[in-house]
C-alpha cells in the first residue's frame, strides 16, 4: 500500500472541499495511508475519519504559503503525490524534481474561464500557459466531466471521475418536508455569481403571495454582500434560516425536510459547461429542483423529470419557477423519480473504482 499525500489549492475545511474528503475516503478504505496538507488560518495538525491534515498558515508575502506546503510534501516520504487544482499543479514541478515520484493532478474547475471571470485576460493568460507547460509533466489527469476531460485529454492521460455524492453520506432515508409551509433549500458557497441576490429578491415576490420559508447552508466569502443579505432579509421580514457551514455528514438531514432544492447559478462560461454537484444531492435525496437553465442541466432534469429549469438571471421568472413547482400536486412524485433515477447511476460508489485503478498502475 502506498504512502499518498493530498495537496490542495485551498482550505480544505472551510468551504468543506467534499471532493477531497470522498477521493482520500475511497483511498483510506482500500489501505492506502493518506495525508492531507492544506493551506489553513493556523498551523496545526488535524484529523478527520482518522487521515491526518496537515494545516500550514497563508500568513506571510505572496509565496509563503507554497514554501510552506512545497516544504511540508517533501517532509515525509511520500510514494505519491495528489495535487488539486492550480497552484498545486505548479507546485508539481518541484515535487518532481526533487523526488521523482508519481503525480495525479485532479482539474475540479474550468481554470481558464474561471480565471478571465474573476481576475481578467491577464490571469487567464498565464493560467493557460501554466497548465500548457506543468499538465503534460504529471503521471496522470483526473478531472470532474466529460466536456474538460476532452480538452485535458491533449495534454495528458485523463480520467473523468465525475464528483457525485456518496451513499454513504446521503442514504436513502425518509423525506419530512413541512406540509403546511414548504421549505426552500439552497447548498452551496453565498455569493452573487449563485444567485444570491436572485434568490433572495425572488423569495420576496413569492412570500407575497403563498407562505414559505428559505434554509440557507453555506457561508459567504464577501463581507459587503453579508451584510447586503441579512439586511434586505431583514428589511423585507424574509425570516431565512441562516444555517453556514455545514460538515458534509450532516448534511442528509437537512435535505430530507426541503420542499424544493435551488441552483440557480447565473449566466456565465464556467456555469454553463458543468452540472453543479448540489444537483445529484438534491436527486439523490429525493429532493425536486428548480435550476437555472444551461443544455446539460436542463437535459438532465428533463430525463429525471424531477423539476424544472428557468432563467436564473430574471428575479420575476425565478419566483414564478417556486410558484408553479410549489403549487404542483405532483412535487413529491417529481423527488422519488430523481432519486430513482440517480441512485443507480450518479453516486460516487460507481466512480471510486476508477481512482483505485490509477494508483495501483503507479505504484
Amino acid at each position: 500500500m502506498a504512502n499518498i499525500a493530498v495537496i490542495c489549492d485551498r482550505e480544505f475545511f472551510q468551504p468543506f472541499d467534499q471532493r477531497v474528503y470522498k477521493e482520500v475516503l475511497t483511498l483510506k478504505k482500500a489501505g492506502h495511508n493518506v495525508e492531507i496538507i492544506t493551506p489553513h488560518n493556523t498551523t496545526k495538525t488535524k484529523e478527520i475519519e482518522g487521515i491526518k491534515v496537515h494545516c500550514l498558515t497563508k500568513e506571510g508575502v505572496p509565496g509563503s504559503t507554497a514554501y510552506r506546503l512545497i516544504k511540508k510534501a517533501l517532509e515525509n516520504n511520500y510514494d505519491l503525490y495528489y495535487c488539486h487544482e492550480l497552484d498545486p499543479l505548479i507546485y508539481s514541478f518541484f515535487l518532481r524534481w526533487a523526488t521523482r515520484k508519481p503525480i495525479i493532478w485532479d482539474c475540479h474547475e474550468y481554470l481558464v474561464p474561471m480565471k478571465k471571470e474573476l481576475q481578467g485576460n491577464l490571469a487567464a493568460v498565464l493560467t493557460d500557459i501554466a497548465i500548457r507547460i506543468a499538465a503534460p509533466r504529471v503521471n496522470h489527469i483526473v478531472t470532474v466531466d466529460n466536456l474538460l476531460g476532452r480538452q485535458l485529454v491533449s495534454l495528458n492521460n485523463t480520467t473523468v471521475i465525475p464528483n457525485y455524492p456518496t451513499l454513504a453520506d446521503f442514504p436513502v432515508a425518509e423525506r419530512i418536508p413541512d406540509k403546511k409551509i414548504p421549505n426552500l433549500l439552497y447548498v452551496g458557497g453565498l455569493t452573487e455569481e449563485r444567485g444570491l441576490k436572485v434568490m433572495l429578491k425572488a423569495l420576496k415576490i413569492v412570500k407575497s403571495e403563498i407562505e414559505v420559508k428559505l434554509t440557507l447552508v453555506g457561508g459567504f466569502y464577501d463581507k459587503e454582500l453579508e451584510n447586503w443579505a441579512k439586511n434586505y432579509d431583514k428589511k423585507n421580514d424574509l425570516d431565512i434560516e441562516w444555517v453556514g457551514w455545514v460538515n458534509y455528514r450532516d448534511l442528509a438531514p437537512i435535505f430530507s425536510r426541503a420542499t424544493l432544492g435551488l441552483c440557480l447559478l447565473q449566466d456565465q462560461a464556467r456555469y454553463d459547461r458543468a452540472i453543479a454537484t448540489k444537483i445529484f444531492e438534491y436527486l439523490l435525496m429525493g429532493v425536486p429542483v428548480l435550476t437555472s437553465n444551461g443544455y446539460l442541466v436542463e437535459k438532465l432534469i428533463q430525463k429525471a423529470e424531477c423539476g424544472n429549469a428557468v432563467n436564473a438571471t430574471n428575479i420575476s421568472e425565478v419566483a414564478e419557477g417556486m410558484i408553479t413547482l410549489l403549487g404542483n400536486s405532483d412535487l413529491e412524485k417529481m423527488g422519488k423519480r430523481g432519486a430513482d433515477f440517480s441512485r443507480d447511476k450518479f453516486v460516487w460508489e460507481k466512480r471510486e473504482t476508477n481512482l483505485l485503478k490509477i494508483i495501483e498502475e503507479m505504484i
